[in-house]
């Protein structure tokens, strides 16, 4: 088993560079340069190499919970990633319906780049729902009183 490492910074940097690449894309796109259909490449790579860090952290952290460790601290953990997931799957979802219309003229490009990314990311918030859950009912179960207010989801 891995040593404890639930860094919520660990997948956050792969991430806030992806938001940068998509930012840009944005303003390749409003310039009308076409560049954007060279860093929405880099944006979608760097989302997956984030989702693919917090998948490997929820799977370390997920071996401490079979063995009975559990921490308040894996709690906050998930319940930081519910907020950012949740609002990453919203924004790209709602990119890529305001870019339908738009969907011939280059919209397309946006459309199936942010689509998929959104359901991923919304895969990603389902998941650390399910965990914080079970660490919910953990918690209660073991009697942690000092800690139980603190759990409000």
């Amino acid at each position: 088993m891995k040593p404890l490492d639930e860094n919520v910074y660990k997948f956050l940097m792969p991430l806030f560079f992806s938001g940068v690449a998509f930012f840009l894309s944005f303003y390749f796109c409003i310039l009308g340069v076409s560049l954007y259909l060279y860093s929405l490449p880099i944006y979608a790579f760097l989302l997956l190499i984030s989702l693919f860090l917090f998948y490997q952290t929820d799977k370390n952290l997920h071996e401490f919970m079979k063995n009975g460790i559990t921490t308040f601290t894996h709690y906050t953990f998930y319940h930081r990633c519910i907020g950012i997931y949740l609002m990453l799957s919203f924004v790209l979802f709602g990119v890529s319906i305001a870019y339908i219309p738009f969907y011939y003229n280059g919209g397309f490009v946006f459309v199936w780049y942010c689509a998929p990314m959104s359901i991923l990311c919304f895969i990603s918030f389902i998941q650390s729902q399910k965990r914080i859950k079970r660490l919910k009912k953990t918690l209660e179960h073991n009697g942690h009183p000092e800690n139980m207010d603190q759990l409000k989801l």
